[in-house]
C-alpha cells in the first residue's frame, strides 16, 4: 500500500456561522489529503490547542473523519475544550457514523464543511463543532445505544430500521420524520409554557383583584390532544385519582355529543362501566361472606345495593325502603313490626318483602331424622314464620301505609315473602333435603347467601362473554 502526503491545512475554526453559538464550544481541525492505492483519502482531526505551560509535549490529535469518493466516516468527538471529556468519543457507545454516497473529495477544512452541507437535516454541519447530530438530536443515537449493543449508525437510503451485527442501519426518510417530530414536540411544549406562564402571572395577580374583570384563565387542549394521551393509556398505568376522575368528567360533559358521533361506542362504554361495577360488587359480596358478620353489616349492603336482592325475584322488582313498618303496633306503641325490605312489581305493583339473615343461619338439623332425609332448623322456621307475620301486618295495615313514599300503585293482593339465609349445603343429601323443604313453603321462598352470589357471577360472565364478543366482531 502506498501512502503519500499531498496536501495538509489547518485553521482556527470561527464563530461566524450561525450555528457555533459560542466559541468555547469548538476545537482547532485540520485536515490531511492522502493517497491510499492511488485513491485519494481526506483526514480531518480534531487537535488541543498548543500550550506554552507543556513545554516538550505535542498536542493531541484525534482522527474526526475521512471520506473517499464513496463514503463518509465520521468519528464524533467532543469538542468544547472545558470538558474533561474533550476530544473523547461524542457518544457513549456509537463511535462510528457512516454515510455512503458520490462524495467529492476535500482539500481543505473550508471544503469539508461546504461538504458537510449536503447531510441531511439534523447533522452538525461545522468539523470544530465535533461532528455527529446536533445536539436536540442526539436522543436518537441514545435510543439505539439504550436498546442495542451497535457501535456504528449507517445512514441508508429508504424509510426502515435494521440492525446487523455492530451496525444500526437508518433510513434517510425516517431519520427526517423523526428529526422533524422532535423539532415540533419541541416547539409545540415551549409555546404551552410560554402560555402557561402568561396564565399564571395573570391568574395570580390580576384575578384576584376583581374576579369578574379578570377571569381565572385556563389553557384548553388542542383537539387531537386527549386522543394521543389516550392511545398511551395501553402502556402507561401511572394515572392517579384526580386523572380518573377528570376522564370520567370529560365523558359525562361530552356524552351528548358523543352519542350523536358515535353512539355504539357510547353503549359498549356503559356495557364496561355496568360490568366492571358488577365485578366490584361481586368482590365486596365475597369478601363480606367470609368475613360472616351480623345481620346489621347485611341490611347495610344490600340498602347500598338493592340490585343485589332484586335478582332473587323471577321479576322486575324495585325497592319501595329498607327497615319498612308494616304495623303491629300494640296501644302503649311497642311491637312495630318492621321488614328488613319492601320490593314492588315494577310492572304490576304486588309488594313482596324480603327478611335478611346471615351466613351462619342454620337451615337444616344437624343429624337426619330418617335415613338421610333432613328436617328444617328452628331458626329457618322462625326466618319463615317472622316473613309471613310480617306480610299479614302490612295486608291488615295496607291502607293506612299506601300514602307513604314509594306506595302510590301497589297492592297487596298476592305478597311475595322471600327470605335470604344460610348457606348452601354440603351434602348431597342435605342439599335434597333443603330443596324439598323449600318446595313445600310455596308462600315463601328461601334463597342462600351462595345462591345469590352465584346469580350475580352469572350476569357477570355473561356480560363478560358479551364484551369479548362485540370486540371479536369489530376486529
Amino acid at each position: 500500500m502506498a501512502v503519500s502526503r499531498v496536501n495538509m491545512g489547518e485553521i482556527e475554526a470561527s464563530d461566524e456561522e450561525p450555528q457555533a453559538a459560542n466559541a468555547a464550544e469548538e476545537c482547532m481541525v485540520s485536515l490531511d489529503v492522502i493517497e491510499v492505492d492511488g485513491d485519494e483519502v481526506a483526514e480531518v482531526f480534531a487537535h488541543e490547542e498548543p500550550s506554552d505551560d507543556a513545554v516538550g509535549r505535542v498536542p493531541r490529535k484525534e482522527l474526526l473523519a475521512h471520506v473517499t469518493s464513496s463514503e463518509l466516516l465520521m468519528l464524533p468527538r467532543v469538542s468544547a475544550t472545558y470538558r474533561a471529556e474533550f476530544l473523547e468519543p461524542k457518544y457513549q457507545q456509537i463511535v462510528r457514523i457512516r454515510i455512503p454516497g458520490d462524495w467529492k473529495v476535500p482539500q481543505s477544512i473550508e471544503e469539508f464543511d461546504e461538504l458537510l452541507k449536503e447531510l441531511p437535516v439534523g447533522f452538525s454541519r461545522r468539523a470544530s463543532l465535533g461532528l455527529g447530530l446536533k445536539w436536540e438530536n442526539r436522543l436518537i443515537v441514545e435510543s439505539i445505544e439504550r436498546a442495542t449493543q451497535a457501535t456504528e449508525l449507517l445512514l441508508v437510503e429508504g424509510d426502515e430500521a435494521s440492525i446487523s451485527g455492530a451496525t444500526f442501519s437508518i433510513g434517510r426518510r425516517l431519520f427526517d420524520r423523526v428529526r422533524r417530530g422532535m423539532a415540533q414536540i419541541g416547539r409545540r411544549f415551549q409555546h404551552r409554557a410560554l402560555q402557561d406562564r402568561r396564565f399564571l402571572a395573570h391568574n395570580e395577580i390580576l384575578h384576584p383583584i376583581d374576579e369578574l374583570l379578570f377571569p381565572k384563565l385556563v389553557r384548553q387542549p388542542k383537539p387531537g390532544e386527549v386522543y394521543e394521551l389516550a392511545k398511551l393509556s395501553t402502556r402507561d398505568q401511572l394515572r392517579n385519582e384526580r386523572d380518573r376522575s377528570a376522564a370520567t368528567e370529560l365523558v359525562r360533559q361530552d356524552a351528548p355529543q358523543i352519542a350523536k358521533e358515535n353512539p355504539r361506542a357510547l353503549l359498549e362504554l356503559r356495557s364496561e362501566i355496568e360490568r366492571v361495577t358488577l365485578g366490584e360488587l361481586i368482590a365486596r359480596f365475597e369478601a363480606l361472606l367470609d368475613r360472616n358478620p351480623v345481620e346489621q353489616a347485611w341490611q347495610t349492603f344490600f340498602e347500598e345495593h338493592p340490585f343485589v336482592l332484586s335478582v332473587a325475584f323471577p321479576h322486575p322488582v324495585l325497592l319501595i325502603r329498607g327497615q319498612a313498618h308494616v304495623g303491629g303496633t300494640t296501644i302503649d306503641g311497642k311491637g312495630e313490626t318492621i321488614a328488613d325490605f319492601l320490593f314492588r312489581q315494577g310492572m304490576t305493583g304486588s309488594v313482596a318483602i324480603v327478611e335478611i339473615k346471615t351466613g351462619r343461619t342454620r337451615l337444616l338439623q344437624s343429624k337426619p331424622f330418617r335415613g338421610a332425609m333432613y328436617a328444617a332448623h328452628a331458626d329457618m322456621c322462625a326466618a319463615i314464620s317472622q316473613v309471613l307475620d310480617q306480610r299479614a301486618e302490612l295486608t291488615k295495615n295496607f291502607h293506612s301505609r299506601v300514602g307513604s313514599a314509594g306506595m302510590e300503585g301497589t297492592h297487596v293482593w298476592h305478597v311475595h315473602c322471600l327470605v335470604v339465609a344460610g348457606r348452601n349445603p354440603e351434602t348431597t343429601d342435605r342439599r335434597h333435603s333443603l330443596d324439598l323443604f323449600r318446595s313445600a313453603t310455596k308462600d315463601v321462598a328461601v334463597v342462600t347467601f351462595d345462591e345469590l352470589l352465584e346469580k350475580l357471577r352469572a350476569i357477570h360472565r355473561a356480560m363478560s362473554a358479551e364484551g369479548a364478543g362485540a370486540v371479536d366482531s369489530t376486529a
